[in-house]
């Protein structure tokens, strides 16, 4: 835990979940839009993220292509959370499980870069290096391979699903300080969680009605009502 934190102030925990954030894939790194962007970049092919904004065609033989290659929606959620008054107060815990499994911890006071060229460049050392910095005190670093060993060292996971009950933002982020749960928010592009993550979530809450809201949107409901709890 980073020091100088209110400790009578609990902190506001969220992972974001099945987030599409990885190198590209070696079956990928000779497609013709892999290599352009990679001589682009100056970078070999397994240090570029994917993305679907560079890579729509190469992806197309990919399993599960609608969920993978965007590392943007991560890029605007962690600065929503980050970036908010409880974010630059050390107060917001922030997690990335991403579509491989693997889940990553980013320390409460890292400022992610704004530039999301910066951001990806970032992304892709982490990936390979498991941490960033690779010396010194890590400020993004794995914490699990895999989201069942995570949840059980660090739940109960509390899902944010367009099916799940019908409460108010208020109410959810009242829970998960009760509990001290973490928050799971979905980022990734369309499509449902995989039956592998609902299973490892003890509650389910929609806080928008039953329809689907972009991670940064609720990232921001969550964060708002946050502050307003806790008189930030």
């Amino acid at each position: 835990m980073a020091s100088g934190l209110p400790r009578s102030i609990p902190r506001l925990r969220v992972i974001l979940l099945e987030s599409g954030v990885e190198t590209v894939p070696r079956e990928l790194w000779d497609h013709p839009q892999v290599r352009k962007t990679s001589e682009r970049y100056g970078v070999e092919p397994g240090m570029l993220l994917l993305d679907k904004s560079l890579h729509y065609n190469a992806m197309a033989s990919l399993p599960r292509k609608w969920k993978r290659g965007r590392p943007d929606i991560v890029h605007l959620t962690l600065l929503v959370l980050l970036e908010s008054r409880a974010g630059r107060r050390g107060l917001v815990e922030v997690y990335m499980h991403t579509v491989n499994g693997e889940v990553y911890a980013f320390s409460p006071w890292e400022r992610i870069p704004k530039n999301y060229e910066r951001f990806k460049g970032l992304m892709a050392h982490l990936l390979r290096d498991g941490r960033v910095p690779p010396e010194g005190e890590a400020l993004i670093y794995k914490v699990a391979d895999r989201l069942s060993d995570f949840v059980k060292e660090e739940g109960p996971l509390i899902l944010l699903w367009e099916r799940g009950v019908r409460s108010s933002e208020e109410e959810v982020v009242a829970r998960a300080l009760a509990v001290n749960g973490l928050l799971g928010i979905g980022a990734f592009p369309r499509g449902d969680f995989e039956r592998s993550t609902l299973r490892k979530a003890r509650e389910y809450y929609s806080i928008a009605g039953g329809e689907p809201l972009p991670a940064w949107s609720v990232a921001c409901r969550l964060v708002r009502a946050y502050e307003e709890m806790v008189n930030l």
